[in-house]
């Protein structure tokens, strides 16, 4: 017999003996506790194969696996089904959502019928879950490996863990399985002679196309529209990037290819935790991420998906001023895997005490080895006794700390394993919701090395300027140079014939700049001419255009030029705003804009802003700048002057923040050093 052959026929065998010993014994008998009145369905599904030891071994590997798992309740989220109704008619009929007009659908359903989002609930799947559905499930899932070709080299345990699975992250559709039939359908027939991983990449590269993730239309315009349910997510296309990576393992795993959701709780310079999809199988790392700042080349340079601020390069990005950097890639602090089978050695398992929301999935396990450059770390603590069990490393997100992993703190020190390099760090512990400091915030460094923030060993003094609130990001940068190659001219004439060249964007502008005309001449129109600027990822795009006449009188006028997109509209650009921000239709022939001021004026000064996060020092706002000593400290108010702050004797080697007083709410944690902010 072929010695695959008989490895193939062997593995169920093995794993079935495996998976029927100690803790899976307990684990089967637990669920079928917890299962209360739909016990019998389950047992059903195990007298289905009790003549089929491959299809028992798997029914046996989901029950048991199906503690904790549940799924959204349709009757909680009736209020919201208009919103997911609305977005599938538009997705069915143009198949994309172009110009953001999913903005405009949900507004429009916001001003209709105001007050219509709901609050989800849960179904526990061991309590609801049914025969029919697992059985059909089983079978389908056991056709798709033992036909498709491209099965052929996948094991039985590869099998139960990452194509078996029903569900990802508490959300599935019963139909999810004839949905994906049909859908790859002619896609199956024409790659069959592939490999699982190279038809994998095809259906990830086209869900990437179709399934719109979209942050902010669901977590600061609609709060309350997620979570949802499976079959509203597949018909409209559109979610977070939880959502999109749901969708892509149920699609891979219909399509026999193995794949499994990735996490972690939060970046490590950047706020918001993060999920993407893995193929197992897919290629050995070679250079793990190192969490330093490097520019986007291609591609290859990803080894995890949104990495980069932007997968684009300019060489028009760079370095502006000698004391502000570019930041073009987010950081990692830890990776987990979210498996469906329970991870014995979990926090949820063994915790007796409140734990934060991410590490209560018993399906976590921890993979940051396998994508970034990590030590092993022994932290030391403020107290020998600890009122908690746990203690945790916590990365900085808008104002919080949040936990990223754990450890048993063992009298004035915690061990802590797999720690991501060049990342913040601040070890605390987890009560009620609540992060209490438990030692001093440290940087780790690539070599180990571990620099500490503390005020009781360092009490040098320096004097420091702050040019912003936040780090300069490359997508803003790359919004900035999306100007450079704009022409400014001024004229009399109507049709702009006389037109006189004044001035053009050269370099790339730090959130602002400005010139001067030097002309006593008076002119009636001022014209800003666009048509051969680059076009990055995003559209050309611009926040404010001032105008100044003698004695710093802003002219007014009436405004004229190539039609905006969406909310993005014309107006934008002296509406004294400068967050909103003006974006045009390229498919006009002319792209320009004209101010009329209805008379000739002397023009002295023209101010422009790109368009932005609005995060540099302004002058004018109120600002205050902390540093961390067991919690932020005050070191004063000061208003911006000459767009920056000067402020004098504070900490060296501290870590800082600064809040904006006047507006916005963004800020991250920074180091001073060599004259610049270093952003963490």
């Amino acid at each position: 017999m072929d010695q695959n052959k008989l490895v193939r026929l062997l593995a169920p065998l093995l794993f079935f003996l495996s998976s029927c010993s100690g803790y899976k014994d307990r684990a089967l008998t637990h669920a079928f506790k917890f299962a209360d009145k739909n016990e019998q369905q389950l047992k059903c599904v195990l007298d289905q194969y009790q003549d089929a030891p491959q299809k028992f071994t798997a029914s046996s590997f989901l029950i048991k696996n199906m503690l904790g798992k549940q799924t959204v309740d349709k009757n909680s989220i009736k209020k919201s089904q208009l919103y997911f109704d609305a977005l599938a008619d538009h997705f069915e009929i143009y198949g994309c959502y172009k110009n953001s007009v999913q903005y405009t659908i949900c507004d429009s359903i916001e001003r209709l019928y105001p007050n219509r989002q709901s609050h989800p609930q849960y179904q526990s799947d061991l309590q609801h879950i049914s025969a029919d559905f697992l059985i059909r499930h089983i079978n389908n899932c056991f056709h798709i490996w033992q036909q498709y070709q491209w099965c052929k080299d996948i094991d039985f345990e590869t099998f139960c863990k990452y194509i078996l699975p029903y569900t990802t992250n508490n959300c599935y559709w019963e139909q999810a399985s004839d949905f994906f039939e049909q859908k790859y359908a002619i896609l199956r027939d024409s790659v069959c002679h592939k490999s699982y991983k190279e038809i994998g990449k095809i259906i990830s590269d086209d869900i990437d196309k179709t399934f719109i993730q979209n942050w902010g239309l669901f977590s600061l315009k609609h709060k309350g529209l997620l979570p949802t349910t499976f079959e509203n997510l597949a018909k409209a296309q559109i979610g977070t990037c939880l959502e999109a990576n749901i969708y892509k393992i149920a699609a891979l795993r219909a399509n026999g290819i193995p794949a499994v959701l990735n996490t972690f709780p939060n970046w490590g310079n950047a706020n918001s935790p993060h999920f993407w999809t893995e193929i197992i199988g897919d290629e050995h790392i070679e250079i793990l991420y190192d969490n330093t700042q490097r520019p986007y080349f291609s591609d290859s340079d990803i080894l995890v998906d949104n990495i980069f601020w932007k997968n684009t390069y300019s060489p028009a990005v760079k370095d502006t001023l000698s004391n502000v950097s570019i930041q073009y890639c987010r950081t990692i602090p830890k990776v987990y895997r979210i498996n469906y089978e329970i991870q014995q050695n979990s926090l949820a398992l063994k915790a007796k005490e409140d734990i934060p929301d991410f590490f209560k999935n018993p399906g976590i396990e921890d993979i940051t080895d396998k994508y970034i450059v990590c030590k092993d770390i022994k932290i030391p603590l403020w107290n020998e006794k600890h009122e908690k069990e746990y203690v945790y490393l916590c990365c900085y997100d808008n104002g919080n700390w949040i936990p990223v992993c754990w450890s048993i703190p063992r009298k004035k020190q915690a061990l802590f394993t797999k720690v991501g390099v060049n990342v913040l760090y601040l070890p605390a512990y987890y009560k009620n919701g609540v992060i209490f400091p438990a030692g001093d915030a440290f940087i780790i460094k690539e070599n180990g090395e571990l620099n500490y923030f503390s005020q009781d060993t360092d009490k040098k003094k320096m004097s420091a300027t702050f040019y912003s609130k936040m780090p300069y990001r490359q997508h803003t940068a790359l919004q900035a140079a999306g100007t450079i190659g704009t022409r400014f001219s001024v004229c009399n004439n109507k049709d702009l014939s006389d037109s006189l060249h004044v001035y053009t964007i050269e370099k790339l502008p730090f959130y602002e700049d400005s010139f001067k005309i030097q002309t006593n001449m008076k002119y009636r129109y001022l014209v800003c001419d666009f048509q051969n600027t680059p076009d990055f990822q995003d559209s050309y795009s611009i926040a404010e255009i001032k105008i100044f006449g003698e004695n710093r009188q802003l002219l007014e006028g009436k405004l004229t030029g190539t039609k905006g997109i969406s909310d993005n509209k014309l107006e934008n650009v002296i509406d004294g705003d400068r967050v909103t921000f003006y974006q045009p239709d390229r498919a006009e022939k002319r792209q320009y804009i004209v101010f009329d001021f209805g008379k000739p004026y002397t023009i002295e000064k023209v101010e422009f802003y790109p368009r932005s996060d609005d995060n540099r020092i302004v002058t004018g706002e109120l600002y205050e700048l902390f540093y961390w000593d067991k919690k932020w400290i005050s070191l004063g108010r000061q208003y911006g002057k000459e767009n920056r702050l000067l402020f004098h004797s504070i900490p060296q080697n501290a870590l800082f923040r600064i809040h904006n007083h006047t507006r916005g709410k963004e800020h991250r944690p920074f180091t001073y050093e060599n004259g610049k902010q270093v952003w963490w």
